[in-house]
């Protein structure tokens, strides 16, 4: 089994309920949306690397850090990716799947070991009507649903949004860097009762180093 591999580096962990903790991140090109804020377009480029299972696991394991982060693009939508993420819980490595909600999520919730970062795409993104909304039904306590708000329409429509929830993920919240404040955000969310529980995320790795830095 082969895969399309732009990247696998070791950093800290941006954002998310593992922000700050160092993790392996593994990103497969190709993406099957096209946000209008992406700031990892070129996982959708012609470069890429084909590796081996092997060689991916090789890499994994020169590391002694046992998170991984498993990105893209969208990794669900890379062919043969449920036996990489086998391979990688059978090894023991603790993954993470950021994906980007409009692929079926239901065959991998039964794994163990695993939690998703999911988005649920905003208007600001035009990919909304994207979704594929039962996947935000499915979602588990320790699963993360994660908003990038790019205007007031988006705060408002995520506000409507998570009042219709059904599931009890954690939800992380986020502006689009460079195009809505995030003391806009936080004085949107500090009064609406559905939001008391939301953490807001500042995308740690962007003031780290510069926003347009790849492999970090």
């Amino acid at each position: 089994m082969t895969y399309k591999i732009v990247e696998i580096f070791t950093s800290i962990e941006g954002e998310g309920k593992r922000a700050g903790q160092p993790a392996v991140f593994v990103r497969l090109h190709g993406c099957n949306l096209s946000c209008t804020y992406c700031d990892t377009s070129y996982a959708m480029e012609a470069y890429y690397e084909t590796m081996h299972l092997d060689e991916i696991m090789d890499k994994l394991t020169s590391s002694h850090i046992k998170r991984v982060t498993l990105t893209g693009g969208e990794p669900l939508t890379a062919l043969g990716v449920d036996v990489l993420i086998e391979k990688m819980l059978a090894e023991g490595y603790e993954v993470n799947i950021e994906t980007n909600g409009s692929v079926d999520i239901s065959s991998y919730l039964p794994y163990e070991n695993l939690f998703f970062t999911i988005d649920y795409k905003l208007p600001s993104s035009d990919m909304c009507e994207k979704m594929h909304l039962v996947n935000f039904s499915q979602l588990r306590p320790w699963d993360v649903l994660k908003f990038v708000v790019g205007s007031q329409e988006d705060a408002t429509h995520m506000l409507e949004f998570v009042r219709k929830l059904t599931s009890q993920p954690q939800i992380y919240i986020g502006a689009v860097f460079g195009s809505y404040h995030p003391q806009d955000l936080v004085t949107f969310i500090l009064d609406k009762p559905e939001l008391k529980d939301a953490k807001v995320q500042l995308q740690l790795h962007k003031y780290i180093w510069n926003p347009s830095e790849r492999g970090v």
